[in-house]
């Protein structure tokens, strides 16, 4: 099992539509720097994943964020207004990527959840 960092998961909870923060221990946080040169310039591909181990994982596409490290903030979720002050605060205040997809590999040798971020 490999690791290098531990995370934090802002999971949506659908029946506020705010989030719910997990701490994730022990995951495997992998970034790609790549990039082209083409006519009209420079191109990137840059790539994130996240190997979780355990539960922990992110549940919702699209949705669901992780912040590399242990991130304290906790989304208000008490009304749709202040959700979205929450939001604007955490934008402004947190490096955080969007899950994208979620590959589950829970079984065999090494059960993981392979969770690619952008």
């Amino acid at each position: 099992m490999l690791a290098n960092s531990d995370c934090t998961v802002y999971l949506f909870d659908k029946q506020t539509e705010g989030f719910v923060r997990k701490y994730a221990e022990k995951v495997y946080w992998c970034e790609n720097k790549s990039g082209s040169i083409v006519k009209s310039g420079m191109q990137t591909s840059d790539s994130t994943r996240v190997y979780f181990y355990d539960d922990n994982a992110p549940k919702t596409p699209a949705k669901d964020m992780l912040v590399r490290g242990k991130c304290e903030f906790e989304f208000d979720n008490q009304t749709p207004q202040s959700i979205s002050e929450s939001m604007k605060i955490f934008r402004a205040e947190y490096d955080f990527v969007t899950v994208m997809s979620i590959d589950d590999y829970m079984f065999g040798g090494l059960p993981h959840m392979e969770v690619s971020v952008k």
